[in-house]
């Protein structure tokens, strides 16, 4: 038996011990290429082998390139570091990056009705800048400034708001059309348990401060 049948057997068991998968991935990409060789030199090359191998590598190789976009430095807009750091430092900044790709920043003029009591909620928005006012028939309840959610109540139980929101100065936000967010969340757990947690986090911070 060839020594290099050893090495590529060798490569493939330390490959089930490291933790980090893409050192897993490479050393098996690195195995395979060697049991491959030793495949192809063969009197009778087993085509069938060949071809799973082949299609192994292609897969891990695929693998491997998604793992280093995806480990690719970071960097935020002026704007997205800070709304990063007010409202969503427990997300990863990969996760916030694809958070941000789908909503919209908005900008609402003073006076302005952001949410309508008893309609239905269409976005969910946070305050980046500026400061608005929860109203009940023209009474001020509470005032949300910089890092604060707008319709955070209704987006998680699907209740139409039960008070008013106006902006009382320029105010900029970053929103999110409802139905798709849910729809992206779903797609993606581990993010959608980070946001339920900041969301859980400035409810709990309004309730305490009311």
């Amino acid at each position: 038996m060839s020594v290099w049948l050893h090495v590529a057997n060798a490569l493939y068991l330390l490959s089930y011990s490291v933790k980090d998968i893409l050192w897993l991935r490479l050393l098996t990409v690195v195995a395979g290429g060697i049991l491959l060789g030793q495949l192809l030199a063969a009197s009778e090359p087993s085509q069938a082998a060949i071809a799973w191998n082949v299609l192994f590598t292609i897969i891990n190789v695929y693998r491997i390139v998604l793992l280093v976009l995806e480990r690719r430095p970071v960097r935020f807009k002026e704007d997205e570091q800070r709304l990063y750091q007010l409202v969503f430092r427990s997300l990863t900044p990969r996760e916030f990056v694809k958070l941000v790709a789908i909503g919209a920043w908005e900008e609402t003029p003073a006076a302005l009705r952001i949410v309508t009591r008893g309609e239905d909620l269409d976005r969910i928005r946070v305050v980046y800048s500026g400061r608005t006012e929860v109203q009940i028939d023209g009474r001020t309840i509470t005032s949300l400034g910089e890092g604060k959610f707008i319709g955070e109540m209704s987006f998680v139980t699907g209740d139409k708001p039960t008070a008013d929101v106006v902006a009382v100065e320029p105010t900029r936000v970053l929103a999110w059309q409802k139905d798709r967010l849910k729809t992206f969340l779903a797609d993606n757990p581990d993010l959608r348990a980070a946001l339920q947690l900041v969301i859980g986090t400035d409810l709990v911070g309004k309730l305490r401060a009311g």
